[in-house]
């Protein structure tokens, strides 16, 4: 480790740091009590209570009040409030609306700083990369700051550079944020229901992707691939030569954020109809779609055409799930309540026993609400999402992730849509797509196919079935079948002994050499080093042996330890 490197003792403290910085920031915006609940709650106040929330914030909502708070703890709580705006399952709207509120903005990264990212990332001076490289920025944000650039042939691009020394910061605060996701999980019974540690860990998948330039690369070639050709919706075209995980070039578009649009125009008409167009073909055709479509990220040309960026987060659907979506979109339609919880529960895992007949009347009251209305121009397409969602959240079935960045992605276009020409007819629009694509999923040669392939597998279990049926008799000739009743409290019975005898021999063990190392130590006035050492080791061994169990007991709190952000603090 070189010198400028920090000590393990310093990125402890560090951390320490942090995490009672963050502390004091909860406690500030008025969510003290959830910190004191914790196991260390005191600790990290110096052993008193939490202090006083800022008076200036007490009139605001609790939505606000966490806005804020993740505003002010800087770039990675930002993203995971972002992160969190989607999940429409597990937050009520208002919730949602404030977390969709958060700002990605940043202060200017000095150019030097940009100059040495860029030259250290392609290997070359920038002179020798751009004909031109603009010293003021186009854009910042958390993660990345853009600069207008030409390449060395004359072709005006968009430079986006990673700002310096970004991942370290957003690495350091994901160990604490497991650390205290496990924290809260094991002292909280909320935080056990929302599965806090899930929702870090997805959010870390999801973060690290952004982080990662090469992701966005692919997703913007692959977005490109799908275009068609006869529509004025465009992707930048990239440079992958020059770019890199932290830098990454395309191609200038002359055009302004859809935004400046006038509202109930005619060429704002124009723009959601093909958004609409474009939104419903990336869905339901292509399977890969823009997974932050709002307003800044669609920009729109003088002659209307419309070009997506800022790809570094896009939706991907299986053939499977696209079905699903579209077998639950016509159960709607025509009423079918059963075949809509069926295809629900398809399209996620149930964590717990759902209740059928309160799930299919749920269902009942938000198609009800949201599709039982005077014309389809009335059709609020996106709280029919959310409310599905949260119905799922509701009756604990855990959505895969692709769904949820949908609702978000839906929920954005309409927004769109209603603010720019609330008028619109987004079914009729939407229908030719949606017919064209029923046609195909319920055409006779795909139904052939599927009928054949239930039919191979039903063929399978019959051929098995005499088998099974020996087995299963033959086991009640013998008496080997085994009727067991169901109870979970009990089921967990085995488990709970295990940890407790688990931490009743650590407990002994570190008693055993903590006894032995006072035992083995030397009472001469002046030990030699070789006499003190059995004392020393076993002095060790015991404090490790202490930490463990204290560890254990703080952050388990009756469940298994995660190792893994320990490992990854001590790693840095």
């Amino acid at each position: 480790m070189s010198s400028s490197s920090p000590s393990i003792v310093g990125i402890a403290v560090r951390d320490l740091a942090r995490l009672r910085t963050i502390a004091t920031t909860v406690a500030k915006h008025g969510f003290g009590e959830l910190v004191m609940r914790t196991p260390i709650g005191t600790r990290l106040f110096g052993g008193k209570s939490a202090p006083d929330g800022d008076p200036s914030l007490r009139n605001r909502s609790a939505p606000e009040r966490f806005t804020a708070m993740l505003s002010s703890l800087g770039p990675t709580y930002i993203k995971l409030g972002q992160i969190l705006s989607m999940r429409r399952d597990l937050f009520p709207p208002d919730w949602i609306e404030a977390l969709e509120s958060l700002q990605d903005d940043a202060p200017k990264v000095p150019f030097e700083a940009i100059r040495e990212q860029v030259e250290r990332s392609l290997g070359k001076k920038l002179e020798e990369l751009f004909a031109s490289f603009d010293e003021k920025p186009l854009a910042t944000a958390s993660m990345a700051q853009t600069h207008v650039a030409t390449t060395l042939d004359g072709t005006r691009v968009v430079v986006k550079v990673q700002r310096p020394g970004i991942e370290e910061m957003m690495r350091g605060d994901l160990d604490l944020l497991f650390l205290t996701a496990q924290i809260l999980e094991s002292s909280i019974d909320e935080m056990q229901l929302a599965a806090v540690t899930d929702i870090v860990q997805e959010f870390e998948r999801g973060l690290l992707e952004e982080l990662n330039f090469r992701v966005e690369l692919e997703n913007i070639l692959e977005m490109r691939g799908h275009l068609d050709p006869s529509r004025p919706v465009v992707v930048p075209k990239p440079f992958p030569e020059l770019s890199t995980k932290t830098v990454l070039t395309m191609e200038l578009f002359e055009g302004k954020a859809l935004r400046h649009l006038e509202p109930k125009s005619e060429r704002a008409k124009r723009v959601v109809e093909e958004i609409l167009v474009s939104g419903a073909k990336q869905v339901l055709v292509d399977r890969v779609f823009h997974g932050d479509p709002h307003a800044g990220n669609i920009l729109v040309g003088d002659d209307d055409t419309i070009c997506m960026i800022d790809l570094g987060m896009v939706g991907r659907l299986t053939e499977r799930q696209r079905d699903d979506i579209v077998s639950l979109v016509m159960a709607a339609i025509v009423g079918d309540s059963g075949a809509v919880a069926r295809t629900l529960l398809r399209m996620g895992t149930p964590t717990e026993r759902v209740n059928i007949e309160e799930l299919k009347r749920e269902i009942e009251r938000i198609r009800g609400e949201y599709l039982m209305v005077g014309s389809l121009a009335e059709v609020d397409s996106a709280g029919f999402a959310e409310e599905f969602a949260q119905a799922a959240g509701r009756f604990r079935i855990k959505l895969a992730p692709e769904y949820a960045i949908l609702v978000k992605s839906v929920a954005t276009l309409e927004g769109i849509v209603r603010t720019l020409h609330p008028d619109v007819d987004i079914v009729g629009i939407l229908k030719p797509t949606l017919t064209q694509l029923v046609s195909q999923r319920f055409s006779p040669q795909r139904l052939a196919s599927e009928l054949a392939g239930e039919a191979s597998g039903l063929a399978s279990s019959l051929r098995s079935l005499p088998g099974h049926l020996d087995q299963l008799l033959h086991d009640f000739e013998t008496g080997n079948i085994r009727v067991r009743a169901v109870t979970p409290e009990l089921d967990d019975l085995p488990r709970l002994v295990h940890q407790a005898a688990g931490k009743l021999g650590l407990s002994l063990f570190a008693t055993a050499t903590t006894l032995a190392a006072a035992i083995t130590a030397p009472t001469l006035p002046a030990p030699s080093f070789a006499a003190a050492l059995p004392s020393v080791f076993l002095a060790l061994v015991s404090t490790g042996a202490w930490l463990t169990l204290l560890g254990w007991q703080l952050l388990g709190r009756g469940k298994p330890l995660r190792l893994r952000p320990i490992i990854r603090l001590f790693r840095r």
